[in-house]
């Protein structure tokens, strides 16, 4: 059997798979698990696919990429996703509070096994879960005397609402579309993203799922700005280093050429 990722109606990965382990359905997502042999298990997510073995892709990356790029974050948000992993990573750093926006517990929760760390993340002191519908939190958090962030993940299709919740030199991550693929779609999120100083595509490096994203800051530069002693102190990592950190910003000729003009960096 073969479980399928698809990007769009011209491009598709398809993974081999033993057996499904479990299906559930929460309020807003369905989540399928199965079991195969060269990933561990599967987890298929209406936001895409988590792989259990190589779930340090993601998580390492996107984490410490953000959190060794700024000078001091204290607080961090996780939106638009599952994967508790992001703020396990996040928790290596000794000062930081991370806050997961997440309101299908159903599903969250039905990830228990599959996710490593899922219950030293819920049980630690800098760590909250936030129930809520990603509509609702921003209603409530709009105000001048809100709560900012430092740092904010958004895996989701909202990027630019949550802007508005950083600090004025906080970092926004957002997952974008296939970087070789939708050239003009990253483009035109890069457009998009009107407040930031510094806007740059990047990718995980030697990742299956080719997922790509964008860094948007106020302020921090991933590539002059990164706290290299932070980033070399980090240890007992699969995936991040700070030459790793660098060289996910490496684009083709042809793609930079595309962005200039676009991209700030």
């Amino acid at each position: 059997m073969w479980v399928t990722r698809s990007y769009n109606e011209k491009f598709q990965q398809e993974f081999k798979i033993e057996r499904k382990l479990l299906e559930a359905k929460g309020a807003k997502n369905t989540l399928e698990l199965f079991n195969s042999e060269a990933f561990g298990e599967i987890a298929l997510l209406d936001e895409g696919l988590l792989l259990r073995n190589l779930l340090c892709v993601q998580s390492e990356l996107l984490a410490h990429l953000s959190a060794c790029s700024h000078k001091n974050p204290k607080r961090a948000l996780i939106v638009g996703s599952f994967n508790l992993e992001l703020a396990y990573e996040f928790l290596r750093h000794s000062a930081l509070q991370v806050d997961f926006l997440q309101f299908d517990l159903k599903v969250l929760e039905s990830l228990i096994s599959f996710l490593p760390h899922y219950r030293e993340v819920m049980e630690a002191e800098r760590f909250q879960l936030i129930p809520q519908l990603s509509t609702e939190f921003l209603a409530q958090n709009t105000q001048e005397d809100s709560v900012k962030y430092d740092i904010i993940l958004s895996l989701d299709s909202n990027a630019n609402a949550y802007s508005k919740l950083l600090s004025d030199d906080g970092i926004l991550i957002t997952r974008t579309s296939q970087i070789l693929l939708d050239t003009q779609k990253v483009k035109e999120q890069l457009k998009s993203l009107e407040d930031f100083s510094v806007k740059m595509p990047f990718f995980a490096p030697l990742s299956l799922l080719q997922d790509c994203y964008i860094f948007a800051s106020k302020l921090y530069h991933p590539a002059a700005d990164i706290q290299l002693q932070k980033a070399d102190m980090l240890e007992d990592l699969e995936y991040y280093h700070a030459n790793l950190h660098l060289s996910a910003f490496v684009l083709p000729k042809s793609v930079k050429s595309a962005f200039f003009g676009v991209a700030k960096n």
